[in-house]
């Protein structure tokens, strides 16, 4: 049965009031006299998770900065109040942005884009969708038919990936799967891909959690915090139940790190600290094994980064995601997905100080780096000219990492 727009404004009322950001006064009024011409963006997110919302945050974070150099002068607003405005109003935005989590209906989530793309149909008004799930997969294909381009955080190294077919939401709960034999039957979502080449077409790849709020307010309070003797040579604070399928991912990293206990001084327990306690803990590890969860990319690892902390990680070989800090050897030390060279790994660097030092310094300058406001700018300047909005004079500055 067809959603009308009041069905539609209805099942999104339990949200609370509006809540959202605009351009800073100075960035808009630096883009109406003598910079760059004013592009009107409208945000539009259920507010559902926090996580997911955080693909925001450097949006609002860097929004002078976007206004004074993109002419960006962004609205954000819940799925509620945006869809109270008739289509003279939308027409006012040059950009609309949406995004809704993932356990939000197909049917529902449907419909919610197409009330938008219909509206602004046949007009210079573009319409993107902003993917803010952990994993590589796409959870709704008719959604890329729908809009002008379609943001993910991370995408598959080799884009025919996308054309696969996944038993699960993803990639990762396809290799448990297969490899561990969880079963995702009667999971919410059981299988995902399959997506033709026209939708993959609509891929971009936007900006990962590297620029959550989380790891931005890290970076500034250990900016200038000299790195103390690190007591702990390796730590992993990773341990979910066995009712959480993430336990087949997780479970040989903890196995492997407690067999290595008699030679080395390791943390790998299974109760909860506050988030001090964590930070502190990670302040003293010379390395921090940091296996996929829902995704292959948490906060852990951007914050094992800061901490200065080697950070050790399955392969991420097969993802492509910005700020690039997966480089193995350089930004971070892949292993085997199934932990049997961690052992290995870790020894190299426990016993070669300056080495593992030197991948801790590159990753962590890199990463710092991406969090200034050139660097997103940028980032979101290529997302523009994708569309064809980018300022003509606009050129990249950043270090393109």
């Amino acid at each position: 049965m067809a959603l009308t727009k009041k069905r539609l404004q209805r099942a999104w009322n339990f949200h609370p009031a509006t809540f959202g950001f605009r351009a800073a006064c100075v960035g808009l009024r630096h883009a109406v006299g003598g910079g760059p011409k004013p592009l009107r963006m409208l945000l539009v997110s259920d507010g559902a998770a926090h996580t997911s919302e955080q693909q925001f945050a450097p949006i609002a974070r860097h929004s002078a900065h976007l206004g004074r150099q993109l002419g960006i002068v962004s609205v954000h607003r819940t799925v509620a109040s945006a869809l109270a405005l008739n289509q003279t109003s939308l027409l006012k935005f040059d950009l609309i942005g949406l995004k809704l989590v993932f356990h939000t209906p197909a049917a529902i989530a449907e419909q919610v884009v197409r009330h938008f793309t219909e509206a602004v149909s046949g007009t210079p008004t573009r319409v993107v969708y902003f993917d803010g799930d952990d994993d590589l997969n796409v959870q709704w294909p008719p959604v890329i038919a729908l809009v002008d381009l379609y943001v993910k955080k991370h995408v598959f190294e080799d884009e025919q990936a996308y054309q696969h077919r996944y038993v699960g939401k993803s990639n990762l709960t396809d290799y448990v799967s297969r490899v561990h034999g969880n079963s995702f039957a009667d999971n919410i979502i059981p299988g995902s891909g399959g997506l033709d080449r026209s939708q993959i077409g609509k891929l971009h790849l936007g900006w990962n959690i590297a620029l959550d709020d989380k790891i931005f307010d890290l970076s500034r309070q250990l900016g200038s915090v000299p790195m103390g003797p690190k007591d702990i040579d390796i730590s992993c604070r990773a341990y979910v139940p066995p009712s959480n399928w993430t336990h087949s991912l997780r479970r040989l990293a903890l196995e492997r790190m407690e067999s290595m206990a008699e030679r080395y001084r390791v943390l790998a327990p299974r109760d909860r600290v506050s988030q001090d306690k964590y930070y502190e803990e990670m302040l003293r590890s010379k390395i921090c094994v940091s296996p996929f969860g829902f995704g292959e990319i948490c906060w852990r690892d951007f914050e094992a980064i800061l901490c200065g902390c080697l950070l050790v990680k399955p392969d991420m070989g097969h993802v492509r995601t910005l700020p690039s800090l997966f480089v193995p050897g350089v930004t971070y030390i892949p292993v085997r997905w199934d932990y049997a060279d961690l052992d290995t790994q870790c020894a190299r660097y426990l016993n070669n100080e300056p080495e593992r030092l030197k991948v801790v310094t590159h990753a962590r300058q890199a990463l710092m780096a991406t969090l200034e406001p050139k660097w997103f700018v940028d980032n979101f300047a290529g997302l523009l000219r994708r569309l064809a909005l980018c300022p003509a004079k606009y050129t990249a500055r950043s270090t393109g990492i």
